[in-house]
């Protein structure tokens, strides 16, 4: 029995009835608990918040040179010996959460923000730790002051009343996890394929290694699991990534100066997996420069 069937949750794989799943009118984000995640909606509210997300992220798109710049800068100071995931992926997925948000990060809040994860499986979300720093997080934006960018836009739906309260509490945490989480793992991973079986293209990449393995749905019979993994990296239907372009963008930059300073026979040793049962990705692995 896997962890999907223990807690009774059906599985959808294949990629047709993964694409015909997403799509259906019959299963819902909505798990009935009245979140005002745009994650857990449908809808109306779901439209309406998604489109201030769409909005938010149309200003990175293309990536602002200085934040282009400032990629390959920090994929240029590697040294002859780093690790994919706290030197590499960590610096660069921060970067482009910062440039989202409008506000600087520091390494306490990518910490929390790493924290969240825990907290975001289908298995019901329960983890207190990851509790306490989506909360932590969810307080410090409220606080913070911020520039051009998705704080200030948020602020500014809410005051034009196209966000209530809560929406402006919880949406900053779930755009700065969402453009975090799946950066951070996919940039680690794809680093490490460039590192062991040479160059690939960023979009073979993304197919391949897919950092959100399942999305959740609720329907008539019971929640199910949607894999994405046959293909479907960003998701399909109204559900769909919207920064997806963004997210490519960021890979080609990051990963195109990371294959510039790999040669061959770099020796890669101490990789470590993740354990979540939704988000793959790498926990550590060190690279040595031939």
């Amino acid at each position: 029995m896997d962890e999907f069937e223990r807690h009774g949750i059906g599985v959808v794989s294949g990629r047709d009835a993964c694409a015909r799943a997403l799509r259906s009118p019959e299963l819902t984000s909505d798990p009935g608990g009245g979140s005002p995640s745009v994650l857990l909606r449908d809808g109306e509210d779901h439209t309406r918040v998604r489109a201030v997300l769409r909005e938010i992220i149309a200003g990175l798109e293309p990536l602002p040179e200085s934040l282009r710049a400032g990629i390959e800068t920090t994929v240029a100071a590697l040294g002859t010996s780093f690790d994919l995931v706290r030197d590499f992926a960590r610096p660069v997925a921060g970067a482009v959460t910062s440039a989202v948000l409008g506000v600087p990060l520091d390494d306490v809040f990518l910490d929390h923000l790493e924290a969240t994860t825990a907290n975001l499986d289908v298995f019901g979300g329960t983890d207190r730790a990851g509790q306490a720093s989506a909360f932590r997080l969810a307080v410090q934006l409220s606080r913070t002051v911020a520039g051009p960018g998705g704080l200030t836009a948020l602020r500014e739906a809410h005051a034009a009343g196209r966000l209530d309260d809560d929406e402006l509490t919880f949406t900053p945490v779930v755009l700065a996890h969402a453009a975090y989480e799946n950066s951070l793992n996919f940039l680690a991973c794809a680093g490490l394929e460039l590192a062991t079986s040479g160059p690939r293209t960023v979009r073979e990449l993304v197919t391949a290694i897919c950092p959100a393995r399942y999305v959740l749905r609720f329907g008539p019979d019971g929640p199910v699991a949607i894999s994405l993994a046959d293909g479907l990296p960003f998701g399909l239907g109204r559900h769909a990534c919207p920064g997806s372009g963004v997210a490519v963008a960021e890979g080609e930059i990051a990963l195109t100066a990371l294959a510039a300073r790999l040669g061959p026979g770099s020796e890669v040793r101490d990789v470590r997996w993740k354990t979540h049962p939704i988000f793959h990705g790498l926990g550590r692995a060190v690279v040595t420069l031939s």
